[in-house]
């Protein structure tokens, strides 16, 4: 299980005291807190936008990673969202950045947790206006038919549940099963 990458602060981020972890009045979990100035530091999960690419032809846009997690394996283009930007910015830009690929007319497809790592994907679906080339964090883009997926190199269970509802969204067979939560590997 990935750890969320604040769960190990030390100091309060307020005041640059010392943390320790106590249950907060009016709350049932244990959180990190500043004694001294009372701060509570909540970890919550982190967004991420995710966006896949289609052509006219119905094709879609996968990317391979270059990088960890899961190097080597394929998913639709996303990253985490920056302060001050929308869902749909988010993904689009993360579109750009790994596959070189402008796209219009988003449309949310769905939203996927993954607890162990501690994050929320939204994932839409738009189209492509150009054919991509790979970005800095991605070794290959590729066009694949909706039969043509490779549903056992995908990289994560949500990549998997995500281009799962794409299908089932233009009456296509999936025939990868969603692994059930006892089944994820986060």
């Amino acid at each position: 299980m990935t750890s969320h990458p604040h769960s190990f602060s030390r100091y309060c981020m307020h005041c640059g005291q010392r943390l320790t972890t106590a249950i907060p009045e009016n709350d049932t979990k244990r959180r990190l807190v500043c004694f001294d100035c009372g701060f509570v530091h909540y970890i919550n999960p982190r967004p991420v936008a995710g966006l896949i690419p289609v052509r006219e032809d119905g094709q879609l846009l996968l990317v391979r990673r270059a990088i960890e997690p899961r190097a080597g394996t394929w998913v639709f283009p996303g990253g985490y969202m920056d302060l001050g930007e929308t869902a749909e910015e988010a993904a689009a830009r993360e579109t750009l950045e790994e596959a070189n690929l402008e796209v219009s007319g988003l449309s949310l497809l769905g939203v996927y947790t993954r607890p162990g790592p501690g994050v929320v994907v939204i994932v839409y679906e738009a189209l492509a206006l150009s054919e991509g080339s790979p970005g800095e964090e991605c070794s290959e883009v590729r066009w694949f038919h909706p039969g043509g997926i490779p549903w056992d190199e995908l990289a994560f269970d949500s990549t998997i549940a995500a281009l799962h509802d794409w299908a089932k969204r233009h009456g296509l067979d999936a025939p990868y099963r969603v692994p059930t939560v006892e089944e994820r590997d986060f």
